[in-house]
C-alpha cells in the first residue's frame, strides 16, 4: 500500500473505528 492509499482508508474510517484501531496498536 502506499502512503496515498492508506490515508485514503484512514479517511474513509469513523471516529470510533480510528480509536479502535489505535487501542489494538498500543496492545501489540
Amino acid at each position: 500500500m502506499t502512503t496515498q492509499e492508506i490515508i485514503e482508508v484512514i479517511k474513509g474510517l469513523s471516529v470510533l473505528e480510528l480509536n479502535d484501531l489505535v487501542k489494538a496498536c498500543e496492545e501489540e
